[in-house]
């Protein structure tokens, strides 16, 4: 049995396809455990946003001149309590990082994808230099 180079080359780029996909699956499985953080591709801004206080509205419905008037200001002052009443709602429901949680954990998914199917392509081209060899 003569090992030539291109055999020994061709189990090299075998066992390097058969590492990377054995690397990110070990990496995937240590993300998804809490072992290790996801890699941050997206992280939140560095200025945070600072909710500012309402504005109080100079306008009032006694103030206003017309019956027309005061239904619009009544309206824009109920739709503001509303739209406070939400975002304060779903602030509560989803907090503030779990968007770029989410977006951390499809980007490596989508990565490890791509280094399982390239770690495939790397061994195949291995394994039919080993078939043209023999």
């Amino acid at each position: 049995m003569e090992l030539s180079y291109t055999k020994i080359l061709a189990w090299l780029i075998v066992v390097a396809g058969l590492a990377v996909i054995g690397w990110s699956i070990f990496s995937s499985y240590d993300f998804f455990t809490g072992k290790k953080d996801f890699p941050e591709v997206f992280k939140p801004s560095v200025e945070q946003a600072q909710e500012t206080p309402a504005v109080q509205k100079t306008a009032d419905v006694s103030t206003a001149k017309t019956q027309a008037e005061a239904q619009a200001i009544a309206q824009a002052a109920v739709q503001e309590q509303i739209q406070q009443s939400m975002s304060e709602n779903i602030s509560k429901m989803f907090p503030a990082d779990s968007v770029f949680k989410l977006s951390n954990m499809t980007a490596w998914i989508a990565f490890a994808t791509f280094l399982v199917f390239a770690g495939g392509q790397i061994s195949s081209i291995g394994a039919k230099i080993l078939a043209n060899k023999s």
